[in-house]
C-alpha cells in the first residue's frame, strides 16, 4: 500500500513537471498565474526556516533557536522580503550562519 502511494505521489510530481515543461503541450500560463508563482519561491523558503526557528515540541511552549539561528533567519527573512533572489538569500543568510556559529560562539 506505501508503495502504492509513492508510485502515486511520484507520478503527479512527474505530470506537474512534464506538462509545465513539456514542448510538445503548448500551455502558457495567464498573467494573474504568473504573479502568483513569482511568489512561490519566497513562500517556500518561509516555510522552510520558520519551523527551524519556532519548534513546538507538543507539551511545553513554542522554543525558540539559539542566536546563530534567529539571526541568519531574520537576514534571510529581510532579504525574502526586499525580494532579494532566493540563491543569494540562501548564500548570505548560510554564510552569516556559519560566521555566528564557529567564529563568534
Amino acid at each position: 500500500m506505501i508503495w502504492l502511494l509513492l508510485l502515486g505521489m511520484a507520478l503527479i510530481t512527474f505530470a506537474n513537471r512534464y506538462l509545465f515543461f513539456s514542448k510538445m503541450i503548448a500551455y502558457s500560463p495567464g498573467p494573474k498565474f504568473k504573479r502568483f508563482l513569482s511568489y512561490s519561491s519566497y513562500s517556500v523558503l518561509t516555510a522552510i526556516w520558520v519551523p527551524i526557528i519556532f519548534h513546538f515540541d507538543g507539551q511545553s511552549e513554542f522554543q525558540l533557536a539559539g542566536l546563530d539561528y534567529l539571526l541568519a533567519a531574520v537576514l534571510a527573512g529581510l532579504l525574502s522580503f526586499y525580494r532579494v533572489a532566493s540563491i543569494i538569500v540562501v548564500l548570505l543568510s548560510t554564510v552569516l550562519f556559519f560566521l555566528i556559529r564557529f567564529y563568534l560562539l
